[in-house]
């Protein structure tokens, strides 16, 4: 059966698992444009995200498993700004309308916009090679969302997880990794570990409850999308500081320790990306605070370091004194 985007729209993306009731929305999907009303005294945050076929997964991937990676990754945007899921927007390019790839790509999505209460309010479908764009808004009281350029001088430096697992997954996936050909499994690892790491690369944790919950203690966040290394220097960048980090104090999985050479593994912790996990820094007064409210919430809070005057990345090691930062080694796309 012939199918036009505007029967798709409403078959697959007007759901009540997508289009449930917002605080703000006036209108949603079926008009021109959407309308919201921005609550007094609240900040909106914007972000977009664009996933193309073959870069930021695999071709022929499990529709669902695309949909649950395309919002979740803009979800972790949100979370670095400790801003609350309100809406978002859907582009959408395919090569033909499928309509068992749209069935499961709708719940996928829906899924993932249930779990965080974040609304679909309208966006656009077109025919050609597969990509997919979202438009993430989110909501934080004015003054109170987080930002890169608040790191200061002595702060603490955390992260809230494991990284490297999302570097290991695009391998599980068949990926190419940036990270070269050398990067590879020191042993083949079992099926459920290869799922372990798979469900880490489609289905990161966005860290809204955290970032909503402990922005009091936070002077700044970055969501580590593109490697420790690479989305840190964005961090102190914008702050007008460096960073030193022990590198011995990164946190790996057990799972990961188990199938990688030390060095991948600190590779993949560094340089890999697509962890979706929160760098953040902290003033010394408010660490044991921070720390008491995250674990609170099931999340164990790493120092791996501190802001520290001068500029870029200084990464240091208990069994030597210093260690390169190896070239441009966070994912770029030129």
């Amino acid at each position: 059966m012939n199918r036009n985007e505007f029967d798709i729209i409403r078959d697959y993306f007007s759901t009540p698992e997508l289009s449930f009731e917002q605080e703000g929305l006036e209108l949603g999907i079926g008009d021109d444009a959407a309308l919201i009303q921005i609550p007094n005294a609240n900040s909106l945050s914007i972000s977009t995200d664009v996933l193309v076929e073959g870069v930021h997964f695999p071709t022929n991937a499990n529709p669902s498993q695309i949909a649950k990676r395309a919002l979740s990754v803009n979800l972790s945007d949100l979370a670095a700004m400790a801003a609350k899921p309100s809406f978002f927007t859907l582009g959408l390019v395919l090569p033909s309308a499928n309509e068992d790839w749209l069935s499961e790509f709708s719940a996928g999505l829906g899924e993932i916009a249930q779990k965080y209460r974040i609304t679909l309010i309208g966006g656009d479908l077109s025919k050609g090679p597969m990509a997919i764009a979202i438009q993430v808004h989110g909501l934080s009281p004015i003054g109170k969302a987080l930002r890169r350029d608040g790191a200061k001088i002595e702060d603490e430096l955390f992260v809230t997880g494991p990284l490297g697992e999302g570097a290991i997954g695009l391998l599980c996936v068949g990926g190419k990794s940036h990270l070269g050909s050398s990067f590879k499994f020191l042993s083949d690892p079992p099926n459920k570990i290869r799922n372990y790491f798979e469900e880490a690369y489609y289905q990161p944790t966005p860290r809204i409850d955290f970032a909503l919950t402990c922005r009091e203690y936070i002077s700044s966040a970055i969501d580590i999308s593109d490697g420790l290394v690479g989305d840190l220097k964005h961090l102190v960048r914008a702050s007008g500081t460096g960073a030193i980090v022990e590198v011995e104090k990164v946190p790996v999985s057990r799972e990961a320790q188990c199938f990688m050479t030390a060095d991948n593994l600190r590779r993949a912790a560094l340089y890999g990306g697509d962890d979706y996990e929160l760098c953040v820094t902290v003033p010394p007064s408010k660490t044991k605070e921070f720390i008491d409210q995250a674990k609170k919430l099931g999340i164990e809070v790493i120092k791996i370091g501190k802001i520290i005057t001068g500029k870029g990345v200084e990464l240091v090691s208990s069994l030597e004194k210093t260690i390169p930062v190896e070239g441009v080694k966070a994912f770029t796309h030129f």
